[in-house]
């Protein structure tokens, strides 16, 4: 048993380090065997002589005092919100507000290559270089949409007067069979 604590690696070493660290060593076997290699294996001496020196500065640091006082009441907060709230319901409505009159003026706004551009008339100017439908146009439109509304409506329809005319007739011929199997019983007693 001596042999095997007097062999000690390197790793089983680093175990028992917080033992050297807090001076909880002690005169166990373990302990003997481990001061022998440290004395004996520089690496580990450094290793625990620098868990010491950690130890050593962590005892020594001391907290800095905050620069102001962080707590805040919770009345002054849930007033600040509302404070917040109150100035964002004037800013959606002064923005609600202008994009009103924006709409009202015909206000135009462009940005192409050749730049910003943003324009207001009282009154909308038509331009003949946009595409509008003709009365005709429309009324085609509107009728092929139209036709085509109506086609669908009595295509469904069609199917489902005919899903109900099949769901009958499955129906009638449930009823024939039961008919039919209710019927051979009587028979056969007579």
């Amino acid at each position: 048993m001596g042999k095997g604590l007097a062999d000690m690696d390197c790793e089983k070493i680093r175990e028992h380090f917080l033992e050297f660290v807090y001076d909880e060593g002690g005169d166990s076997p373990v302990s003997i065997a481990a001061r022998e290699h440290l004395r004996t294996c520089s690496a580990c001496r450094r290793e625990l002589e620098e868990l010491r020196n950690t130890r050593k500065y962590l005892q020594l640091w001391k907290d800095e005092a905050p620069l102001r006082n962080v707590t805040i009441a919770r009345h002054d907060a849930v007033a600040s919100r509302r404070f917040h709230w109150k100035y964002l319901r004037y800013a959606a409505t002064a923005a609600m507000l202008v994009v009103c009159f924006l709409a009202l003026a015909n206000a135009q706004i462009t940005w192409n290559s050749e730049g910003f551009r943003f324009s207001t008339r009282l009154f909308a100017e038509h331009d003949l270089d946009q595409d509008y439908y003709t009365k005709s146009e429309v009324r085609d439109i509107v009728k092929r949409a139209l036709d085509d509304s109506e086609l669908r409506m009595d295509e469904t329809s069609r199917l489902m007067m005919q899903k109900t005319l099949d769901t009958v007739d499955q129906d009638r011929w449930m009823d024939l069979r039961l008919v039919l199997g209710h019927e051979a019983p009587i028979q056969n007693r007579n």
